[in-house]
């Protein structure tokens, strides 16, 4: 191959077009931890509603 060879210039673009930039890899991770945090708060609420209803009924079954 030539140093002036088209395919030699060709190949750069091509990887770079193929393989993300360093800025999309840290946006999709940015991305994915904020649905990581926000499923664990989501995942946090339903279980203290659901812990406080389970007192609720036992509350409501106890003899007084």
């Amino acid at each position: 191959m030539s140093e002036n060879d088209p395919l030699l210039d060709i190949i750069p673009t091509v990887l770079a077009w193929l393989l993300p930039s360093g800025a999309v890899v840290v946006g999709a991770l940015g991305q994915f931890m904020l649905a990581l945090v926000l499923l664990m708060v989501a995942f946090g609420v339903w279980l203290r509603l659901w812990r406080s209803r389970k007192r609720r009924r036992a509350m409501g079954r106890a003899p007084r």
